[in-house]
């Protein structure tokens, strides 16, 4: 894949516009968000792409993770039982 370069100009606010053409090449709009790093004179964003789950898909996932954690010795069962009531009522609620 051949990227898209182009030059752009910071505001004293530290604000820079993307190019069109460069949100379009990452598929990126409004509400996009990036990790940020930056090393001597070069500044590179990263999009962050954030998998959306159902409550019962995230349940299972959690459910998954217990178990591992929990046959390592890490959670006892009501710790397990918390941490999935947790994540299962952030889902619900935003």
């Amino acid at each position: 894949m051949v990227g898209t370069s182009n030059v752009v100009i910071m505001s004293s606010k530290g604000q820079v516009v993307v190019p069109r053409a460069v949100r379009e090449a990452v598929d990126a709009d409004a509400g996009s968000e990036f990790i940020v790093y930056g090393s001597g004179d070069t500044i590179v964003f990263k999009k962050i792409r954030i998998p959306k789950f159902s409550a019962k898909q995230l349940e299972q996932l959690v459910n998954q993770a217990e178990k591992k954690l929990a046959d390592a010795g890490f959670l006892d069962e009501q710790s397990r039982h918390a941490l999935v009531k947790e994540a299962v009522e952030k889902t619900r609620h935003g």
